[in-house]
């Protein structure tokens, strides 16, 4: 048996509101109930999609101000590498004394990684005797911002189970959405035979797909003529009597499904 194309949320939204708006404009007693049913578990699927946008979100802005911590973190190192090789006068590896890769290797680390080794780093650094005062300032500076990074990823978790959790809710009404649908059209095409012929074409009218031109040939190598991302295109050659000939072939792009 033929499985039916699952539906995207956003698909089940946009056949839920056509469905409920054109019910407006015709008579529906005949499958008033079923409709009343199809309506309330829409208007809960609404609800659900709404509370995954919502978290999903949140979960956006908190990667976003990560990344942007990151950067911060990553310039507070770039920091403390130039004050301590003024320091100790060392410009391949600052950090090689305090047992440190070179700052770019510490940069290409994951954001965890990369903020629990600067605290170690910071830590080094301030037990050094010949540490400067401008340098001791620049190591607070990396731990500041490492913290910072620290305090931002341990948000994450609880967001991310926020969003499984209003996925799954969602899915799970989404079931019962197709559910109803089903049971709706059912009684929709059977209200036909009670005299209200007009009421499916009305609910569910068919849905119309522009169908594009077929791709022409390539052409053969050699002629000349160069593609211009669907647009139309021109051959260079020149005919004897000095008339340009202009291909009129376009290349179709295929409708979405």
């Amino acid at each position: 048996m033929a499985t039916q194309k699952k539906r995207s949320p956003e698909k089940r939204l946009e056949i839920g509101a056509s469905v409920l708006a054109a019910a407006r404009a015709v008579d529906t007693r005949l499958v008033k109930d079923r409709l009343q049913r199809f309506e309330e578990v829409h208007r809960t699927f609404v609800g659900a999609q709404r509370k995954v946008d919502g978290v999903e979100a949140q979960m956006q802005a908190v990667q976003a101000r990560l990344a942007e911590l990151d950067a911060a973190q990553d310039g507070a190192l770039a920091k403390l590498a130039c004050s301590v090789s003024l320091d100790r006068e060392s410009l391949d590896n600052p950090f090689e004394a305090f047992g440190f890769p070179p700052p770019k290797t510490l940069i290409r680390r994951p954001f965890a990684e990369e903020a629990a080794a600067i605290h170690q780093l910071v830590a080094a650094v301030l037990r050094g005797k010949d540490t400067g005062e401008a340098t001791r300032k620049a190591a607070h500076a990396a731990d500041k911002a490492a913290r910072e990074v620290e305090e931002a990823l341990a948000l994450l978790p609880k967001i991310r189970s926020s969003v499984r959790e209003a996925r799954r809710t969602r899915d799970a009404v989404g079931q019962r959405w197709e559910a109803a649908l089903r049971v709706l059209r059912r009684h929709v095409i059977a209200a036909a035979d009670e005299g209200a012929p007009e009421l499916y074409v009305t609910l569910f009218p068919p849905v119309s797909r522009a169908v594009g031109k077929p791709k022409p040939p390539e052409q053969p190598a050699g002629t000349g003529v160069q593609p211009s991302n669907g647009a139309q295109t021109t051959s260079d050659a020149q005919p004897t009597g000095g008339a340009q000939t202009t291909n009129d072939a376009q290349t179709a792009t295929p409708n979405a499904a």
